[in-house]
């Protein structure tokens, strides 16, 4: 009887623990809120900010399509996702380019779905952060795409930079995944790792003048997972390293060797400042790489490029005008000083020109005297 009563009085605790963890979820569950941005009059909120600002740990912000001109502040554990899930049909803009377009600085925020332009620091910024996960956007003309600062455990995946000065770059990060990201057409390094060790960089494109910075730190990095049969990003069998263009078309993944026809280079790629990548892709679909190229806008870095070498003659002929203008002001500053010392030099002359002394004037009168005597 009383082991009856000891195993009925055990099933009861552990439905009353069941019960209590089912209602604590629930609880849990129900305090989430949903909260919808729209730039037109329908949403609950007009900008982006406010409906953080307003929001509680847990909660999701769904933005509808638009142009939303803000920078924006995300401290609170909120994943913010475009309702359309395309970037280009939901553009953050920064109000102020002096300042990063998006700045994330709570752990745990996911951030997906968005284009984001206008700033000249960071299109997004992640200081001081843990698991925060950023996908799928488009990430364009900023000083860096991505910028990790301080900031462990996070996930970078799916997301397009371009026409960046540097696409994404890390600084004092570790443990980080980057992957399924297109980095292209930017004017400095696809990615630059500073301090920054443990990473996990594999499955994304690169395809710029300098894929990778050449720093020392690269070789603490991983540059590849273990092969896993998945398709990677240029529609290969499997997932592996990285696929390594150039712009002339002359890249590792470009020119490598595929001998077994499964989509890995033959040979290692060997990363310049250290490291290596153990499965760089090889385009075994080549429409694949075309249809990827597809999404890239070249003119836009080819305008870029030509706006830079304008910039830089121009700065050029500005220079030398400076230099031209400043030297004649010299020269003429020379000039004014010879003429000026040439002419002290002839007053000079005349102040210290003899007279006639009183010896000669004494003899002319002497003479004077003398001829009037002897008439």
């Amino acid at each position: 009887m009383r082991r009856i009563n000891r195993q009925n009085f055990r099933a009861f605790k552990l439905t009353a623990l069941a019960i209590t963890l089912a209602v604590l979820c629930t609880c849990s569950a129900s305090s989430a809120s949903n909260l919808r941005v729209s730039s037109a009059t329908e949403g609950d909120y007009i900008s982006i900010q406010a409906a953080i600002d307003e929001a509680e740990a847990g909660d999701t912000i769904f933005v509808s399509p638009g142009t939303y001109v803000e920078n924006l502040k995300i401290n609170k554990q909120v994943q913010i996702w475009s309702e359309s899930r395309k970037p280009e049909d939901t553009v953050i803009r920064a109000a102020d380019p002096t300042k990063s377009a998006i700045e994330i600085s709570v752990d745990q925020a996911s951030f997906s779905g968005f284009a984001i332009e206008g700033s000249k620091k960071a299109g997004i910024l992640l200081t001081g952060v843990k698991s925060c996960y950023i996908n799928n956007n488009r990430v364009q003309g900023a000083e860096y795409g991505i910028l990790l600062k301080g900031s462990d455990n996070n996930t970078i995946s799916n997301n397009l930079i371009t026409l960046e000065e540097t696409g994404i770059r890390l600084e004092s990060s570790n443990s980080n995944n980057i992957l399924d990201n297109s980095i292209a057409y930017n004017y400095g390094p696809g990615i630059s790792l500073e301090e920054s060790s443990r990473n996990y960089i594999y499955n994304n494109y690169f395809k710029n003048a300098e894929n990778v910075e050449e720093k020392a730190t690269n070789s603490e990095n991983i540059w590849q997972s273990p092969l896993k049969t998945r398709q990677n990003i240029v529609r290969g069998p499997y997932i592996g390293g990285n696929f390594w263009a150039d712009l002339e078309g002359k890249g590792y993944s470009e020119t490598g060797v595929d001998k077994n026809s499964n989509g890995i280079c033959d040979t290692s790629y060997n990363i310049t400042g250290g490291g290596t990548d153990k499965y760089p892709l090889y385009p075994k679909v080549p429409n694949a790489v075309k249809a990827l190229e597809s999404s890239l806008n070249t003119s836009a870095y080819e305008q870029g490029l030509a706006d830079r070498e304008n910039a830089t003659s121009s700065k050029a002929t500005v220079n030398e005008t400076k230099k031209a203008t400043e030297t004649a002001a010299e020269n003429a500053t020379d000039e004014n000083a010879t003429t000026k010392n040439a002419t002290n030099e002839e007053a000079s002359g005349e102040k210290e020109s003899p007279g006639s002394g009183p010896g000669i004037v004494g003899l002319a009168i002497g003479a004077a005297y003398f001829i009037r005597q002897n008439r």
